[in-house]
This record gives C-alpha cells, structure tokens and sequence, in this order.
C-alpha cells in the first residue's frame, strides 16, 4: 500500500495547492462552491485556516519521496462532542487511484482518535466519487444515520460517519 505523511499545511503550498483547485478534473467531486481565482486567493485561505487552530486542522499529504501530493484535515473540530469533518484533496491526478486516499484517510483517522481524542468523524462526499466512496468505506465509514437536513455544497452528497470504536477495532485486526 502507499505511504504518506501528513505535515501542516503552509504557506508555501499556495501555488501547488492553486494549481490542483484550478483543474476541473481534480474539482469535480469537491464542495468548493467558487474555487479561488488566483494564488492569492489560494494564501487567504490557507491563512484562514492556520489561524483557526481551535475549529481546523489542515495538513498536506506528502508521498514516499516527500512530494506533495494532495491535502486533508478535519474543520468544525468540537471539542465538547468529540466530532469533526474530514476532508481530503488527492490533487496529483497520475497517483489517483493507487492508495495515497486511502493511506492519507487512515493517518488522518489515527491523528482524529490517537492525538485530538475525538469520538466521531465524519464526511460528505458527492455520491458519483465512486473512488473516495470505496476509500472510505474501505478505513471503516459507513453511510450515516443521521439524518441529512440540509446539503453542506448545496448539492447530492452520501454522508458518512466512523466512530472511535470502530477505528480501533479495525486498527487491532490490522495488527493481528
């Protein structure tokens, strides 16, 4: 399986991260309502984000050879419940489709349970990403129970849900 690491995401992945939101293929499936117009666009965001330390926590994926590939983190981080929102950018199209979603979910997961202490995590994805769908649901996730209400991109979208539980019965049958 394909390795990452997740690093914090800087300023310095503006333009990287500029490049894969302005590729309609790699935004298909995103709930970007209206994508950034320009790389400055791109670094007001990403400023938003690194200085939302408490609701947010965005990382950049990096490959075997320390290549940034894509982006994940968890936002709307409650504390009190013990539940965030997952998010993941596999921006580099020639490595769709070979692990790097999935490895980058997995690690996103450890940091959710292990670091932060979260109870639940959870997801929406647009119901035609066939390929995120099998990711997630191949980490553990499941179509949610709650009910829907009202769209978080104003489109379709499978809401989906993993609890700690879960997650570390299925990171102990990986060990075994």
């Amino acid at each position: 399986m394909a390795r990452v690491t997740l690093r914090p995401i800087r300023m310095s992945d503006a333009e990287v991260c500029f490049r894969w939101v302005s590729d309609p293929d790699v935004i298909r499936y995103l709930g970007l309502l209206q994508p950034p117009a320009t790389v400055e666009a791109e670094r007001a965001w990403i400023a938003g984000v690194l200085a939302d330390k408490v609701q947010q926590q965005p990382f950049a994926i990096e490959d075997e050879q320390g290549r940034t590939i894509g982006t994940c983190g968890l936002r709307g981080i409650d504390r009190q419940t013990g539940c965030a929102h997952l998010g993941l950018l596999i921006g580099e199209k020639r490595l769709w489709g070979r692990g790097y979603g999935t490895a980058a979910t997995q690690a996103l997961l450890d940091h959710a349970f292990q670091t932060l202490g979260l109870r639940e995590v959870r997801l929406s994805c647009h119901p035609d990403n066939r390929r995120a769908l099998r990711c997630y649901h191949k980490v553990g996730f499941k179509i949610s129970k709650i009910p829907a209400g009202d769209s978080l991109f104003a489109r379709a979208e499978v809401r989906m849900v993993i609890d700690r539980q879960t997650w570390e019965q299925l990171r102990g049958s990986e060990r075994a």
